[in-house]
């Protein structure tokens, strides 16, 4: 299809059903009076790496870019089409966004004439019918549109009415199974007005929205409850705080039809874990002026750290460090090798990537060691992590030396890899 590319990741077991993503950016207009957009193409480039990668969100994500009305509309039918029940599909939209007299939203695209909307544009209802008639159940729409949120100094802005997005998508409620339908705007109540044929806008930034939306899913911490997963709300609710930060005014907006649970959008390539509070007892036994107590409480704590509960397991962790400083030598040297079953190990401890440039690694130690996530020290090298399976590949010519690093709460570990 022109203006398209797609890729196929790897599906993620945890999460059932295809993943599937579209991302549809306009950043030239064929119309005067539709001023270029410099966001929407970085947008789309970015979110479509983060939602490609099978260590983040896993998702088959096909990109479209400054396409024809009919041809995006044609691309929006098939995406939503012949789906299953258990199918998560996310649509972005990043463009303009317009309305008629009549107050219905438009997605002005490539070849959008602002004076004939219903013919040359993108309708919101048109979206909204074919959410509508998906078997999918779990579908996110995401609109980066201009008719809301923050305007530039000198732009006339009319409120209007949080621009009807409830209203258009409202039949999502009682379709489909009602395990969720979710639709994030960028901003509300606000739209664009047109002076002179011409947009008032300037679009010399990159998206805050769309910017935190990448940051949030490629950095892991929108993962705000440190459960490894990033749901949609949890997602909402970081963009949202992030966009208010550097424009107070523009307030991001969820709205949310016939949702039951999460829905579950990526992995987080941060797990964050919270100590688990150590016991009155224990606390007074590692004061204890007895070495043998204090030689038990390492027994305990050893115990603890290889164990499945992983907020003990880094409870244990941070009370041994302190415990290799202990009086004792053998106090000492037991908590020194209690620590030393809790970081992360890899095999093999160097990988060559061989004639076919790709290799596995597998992470090894107890379930909080395995909490470790990769990383490459060189953009030539590329890596996808499937829990304790890590695979690496060259993604291009090989420049120089490139080493992957596990990094985890108990600590971090580099893998050499040759070519």
């Amino acid at each position: 299809m022109p203006g398209s590319a797609s890729t196929r990741p790897g599906r993620m077991h945890e999460m059932d059903g295809s993943r599937v993503a579209l991302v549809i950016a306009n950043d030239q207009y064929d119309d005067a009076g539709l001023r270029s957009l410099v966001a929407p193409a970085q947008d789309a480039a970015a979110l479509a790496e983060v939602l490609a990668d099978p260590s983040v969100g896993g998702f088959e994500v096909q990109v479209m870019r400054n396409a024809a009305a009919q041809e995006i509309r044609l691309a929006v039918e098939d995406f939503f089409a012949d789906r299953a029940p258990e199918d998560l599909l996310m649509l972005h939209f990043s463009c303009h966004g317009l309305k008629n007299a009549a107050g219905e939203l438009f997605l002005a695209v490539a070849d959008t004439k602002p004076t004939r909307l219903a013919s040359t544009a993108v309708a919101a209802d048109f979206v909204n019918r074919q959410m509508a008639d998906s078997r999918a159940q779990r579908i996110a729409l995401f609109l980066d549109c201009c008719y809301g949120g923050a305007f530039p100094r000198g732009m006339v802005v009319r409120a209007a009415g949080e621009a009807q997005v409830r209203d258009v998508f409202a039949g999502q409620e009682e379709v489909g199974g009602g395990r969720g339908r979710v639709v994030v705007t960028a901003s509300s109540a606000m739209e664009y007005a047109f002076e002179g044929g011409q947009l008032a806008s300037d679009a010399s930034a990159p998206s805050v929205f769309t910017s935190a939306v990448v940051d949030g899913l490629s950095t892991g911490e929108a993962d705000r409850d440190g459960d490894g997963w990033v749901g949609l709300t949890e997602l909402v609710g970081y963009v949202s705080d992030r966009v208010r930060r550097v424009t107070p005014n523009q307030n991001p907006q969820m709205w949310t039809f016939g949702s039951q649970g999460e829905l579950l959008i990526a992995r987080s390539r941060i797990r964050r874990i919270t100590p688990a509070p150590l016991a009155p007892e224990l606390l007074e036994a590692m004061a204890s002026p007895l070495p043998a107590a204090r030689f038990g409480v390492v027994d305990y704590l050893r115990e603890r750290l290889v164990g499945s509960d992983l907020s003990q397991a880094y409870a244990a962790w941070q009370a041994l460090g302190p415990m290799v400083d202990d009086d004792s030598r053998r106090v000492a040297l037991a908590a020194a090798e209690a620590l030393e079953q809790g970081v992360p190990r890899a095999t093999p401890a160097e990988l060559d990537l061989g004639p076919a440039g790709a290799a596995e690694l597998r992470l090894e130690g107890p379930p909080l060691a395995l909490t470790a996530v990769a990383s490459s020290t060189a953009e030539w090298l590329k890596l996808e992590q499937d829990g304790p399976l890590i695979r690496v590949r060259a993604g291009g010519p090989p420049d120089g030396d490139a080493t992957v690093v596990l990094s985890g709460p108990t600590g971090e570990l580099t893998v050499p890899v040759h070519q």
